[in-house]
């Protein structure tokens, strides 16, 4: 059963709504970034339901955080510190009061958001177990978060990171604000990948045959969420 719940925080923009599906006994907690995007275009729900009829996934809550608008998507996933903070400091705590107490907590998201969880996770390591992003937009701001791993903490952190060998795309605008993308997807996520490697990160990189695409999202989410709870 999927319920709606209503967020109030100091840390994000503004209220904000979640969409909890409640599995029993789950001892795992998957918070979705793009909730929106996961439950219509990939159609999450159905692939991890499936996932786990199958006996391939163990059970796991899902939590799914849609965002305000597009506007708002460029805002607090492009490596937002106070919206990493309201992941890592509120959404734990929320996420026990309202869903229960798991075992491990992982963030996903895509495109804009897989870097926002990337970003996230090395921000502020220890808070989740593991981390999957498709097709995060590496090439943001010519790459600044694979410039700027020095800088982060260095904890050792889990990424499932996906990138599909047809996301080819440069020097393109993206509304509705100024984001420009000056590299591809495919080279700048495979420079992320390598920095994260070298910086001690377990890292998978998967390249998948496909573009910027949700039936490819969707495609590899059980294998990806399956290496991801193996840890």
């Amino acid at each position: 059963m999927i319920t709606e719940h209503q967020i109030s925080s100091d840390l994000p923009a503004a209220p904000r709504k979640a969409w909890i599906h409640h599995v029993e006994e789950a001892k795992t907690c998957l918070l979705f970034l793009d909730g929106e995007l996961y439950t219509g275009r990939v159609k999450a729900p159905e692939a991890i339901a499936a996932a786990h009829a199958s006996g391939s996934l163990p059970p796991a809550t899902c939590v799914y955080l849609p965002s305000l608008s597009a506007a708002d998507r460029h805002e607090v996933y492009t490596c937002h510190e106070r919206f990493a903070s309201f992941l890592t400091l509120e959404m734990p705590r929320w996420i026990e009061r309202e869903a229960g107490r798991f075992e491990r907590l992982f963030l996903c998201g895509l495109s804009l958001s897989a870097l926002q969880a990337i970003f996230t996770a090395l921000q502020h390591p220890g808070v989740f177990a593991g981390v999957l992003a498709q097709s995060p937009s590496a090439w943001w701001q010519d790459e600044r978060l694979a410039s700027s791993l020095g800088t982060l903490p260095s904890s050792r952190g889990r990424f499932w990171i996906s990138v599909g060998n047809q996301e080819l795309q440069e020097e393109a605008s993206h509304p509705p604000t100024p984001l420009i993308q000056m590299t591809s997807q495919l080279a700048s996520v495979r420079r992320l990948a390598k920095r994260m490697t070298d910086a001690g990160h377990d890292v998978r990189l998967h390249e998948y045959d496909g573009g910027h695409d949700p039936v490819c999202w969707d495609a590899e989410l059980p294998r990806a969420l399956g290496w991801l709870s193996k840890a």
